[in-house]
C-alpha cells in the first residue's frame, strides 16, 4: 500500500539525484527503488513505481509537485474549452514508459528474487483523477469537483468517461507487460455517497474492469473511506477490494462471497513498537480468518505506508504475517 518504498532511504538517495517524473519515467531507475522493499522484507508482492497523476499529465495539463504543497494541475478542467482542450492523441506512446517499467521489473523479479514474488501495476480511478484535474491540486473535500457533478453533469461525465477511457488501456500494457494484478486507487472516491458513486464512478469502474479482464487480468480497488460503497461496488464487476482501517472484513464478506480482500491495518500502528505491531497484525488477522475463513484474503495495511515509518515495525508485521499458520 504504498509504491515502491518511498518510506526507505534508498528510494530517499535516489530522489536526492533524480527528479520524480525522471524516476517515473525511466524503468531502471523505476525497477531500482520498487526493489529495495523486496530484498529488505521478503514481501509477496511487487508493486510497480509510478504514480495515479501520470494520466493527467499525458493529457497535458501540467501536473506538478510543490514541496509541501502536494500536486498541483496548471491546467484545470472548469469549462467545455478546457475538455476540448485535452491533448488526447498519442495517449499511448506519452504512457509508454509504464508498461516499460512493469516489464523491466518483472524481467528483474524473475532474476534476481527467490521465488519469484507477484507483481502488481496501478493507476488511479477515474473519479480521483477527475476531482485533482478539476481543483487544480489536492484538497481535503474536493468540492469543485463534486459540484461539477451536479452542477454540469453532462461535462463531468464526458470528462469522467475519458479518463476511464485512457485508464482501462493503460491497465490493458500493464497486464501485457506482466502484471498478475492490477489495482485501481480511488483515494477520493470515499468522498462520494452511495447514490453518486453508483451513478458517476460505478459503471466507469466496470468498462475498465470488463477491458482487462478480457486480456486475462485480474483488477482490484481501493478507495480510502469507503466502507459505505461496498454494496455500489457489487455490480463493478472487479475480482477484490482493498480495505481501508475503517472497513471491516465482515462487511466486505456479506457484500461478495467471490471478492479477495486486502487489507485492512492502520498505518499508523506502525509508529508504535515492533510488539504492539506484531499483536495488531495477529488481531488483523484473526478478524480476517472468523470472516474468510482465511481464504480469498491478503494481508497489508489499510492505506500507503508514511514517510517515517520505522523499518523495525515494517518488518515486525512482515514477520507475523508469514508465521501465521491457519
Amino acid at each position: 500500500m504504498r509504491q515502491a518504498g518511498r518510506y526507505l532511504p534508498g528510494y530517499r538517495a535516489v530522489r536526492s539525484v533524480h527528479g520524480f517524473w525522471d524516476v517515473c519515467h525511466s524503468p531502471e531507475l523505476s525497477t531500482q527503488v520498487a526493489l529495495e522493499p523486496m530484498r529488505l522484507f521478503g514481501l509477496d508482492a511487487a508493486i510497480v513505481f509510478s504514480d495515479i497523476l501520470i494520466v493527467p499529465e499525458a493529457l497535458g495539463l501540467g501536473v506538478t509537485f510543490g514541496a509541501g504543497e502536494g500536486p498541483q494541475i496548471a491546467r484545470p478542467l472548469r469549462t467545455e474549452a478546457d475538455l476540448a482542450a485535452w491533448n488526447t492523441r498519442g495517449m499511448d506512446e506519452r504512457l509508454a514508459f509504464l508498461p516499460a517499467a512493469v516489464k523491466h521489473l518483472r524481467a528483474a523479479l524473475d532474476e534476481q528474487i527467490k521465488d519469484t514474488p507477484a507483481l502488481i501495476g496501478f493507476a488511479g480511478a477515474p473519479f480521483t483523477l477527475f476531482a485533482y484535474t478539476v481543483e487544480g491540486g489536492g484538497s481535503d473535500d474536493f468540492k469543485r469537483a463534486r459540484v461539477m457533478l451536479h452542477e454540469e453533469p453532462a461535462l463531468a461525465k464526458r470528462a469522467l468517461s475519458q479518463i476511464a477511457d485512457f485508464v482501462g488501456a493503460l491497465l490493458v500494457k500493464e497486464v501485457e507487460a506482466g502484471a498478475d494484478v492490477v489495482q485501481l486507487f480511488d483515494t477520493w472516491g470515499g468522498l462520494l455517497d452511495a447514490h453518486d458513486y453508483a451513478t458517476f464512478c460505478a459503471p466507469l469502474v466496470r468498462e475498465i474492469s470488463d477491458r482487462v479482464r478480457k486480456k486475462g487480468g485480474r483488477v482490484m480497488i481501493f478507495i480510502r473511506g469507503g466502507g459505505h460503497l461496498l454494496d455500489a461496488l457489487a455490480g463493478a464487476g472487479v475480482d477484490g477490494v482493498s480495505l481501508d482501517w475503517r472497513t471491516p472484513f465482515a462487511a466486505a464478506r456479506r457484500v461478495s462471497s467471490d471478492w479477495v480482500l486486502q487489507g485492512n491495518l492502520d498505518p499508523v500502528r506502525l509508529f508504535a513498537s515492533p510488539e504492539r505491531v506484531a499483536e495488531a497484525t495477529r488481531a488483523m488477522l484473526d478478524d480476517m480468518k472468523s470472516s474468510s475463513g482465511g481464504r480469498r484474503v491478503i494481508a497489508n495495511l489499510g492505506h500507503g505506508i508514511m514517510v517515517g515509518t520505522p523499518e523495525a515495525s515494517v518488518r515486525a508485521m512482515v514477520d507475523a504475517v508469514k508465521a501465521a499458520r491457519w
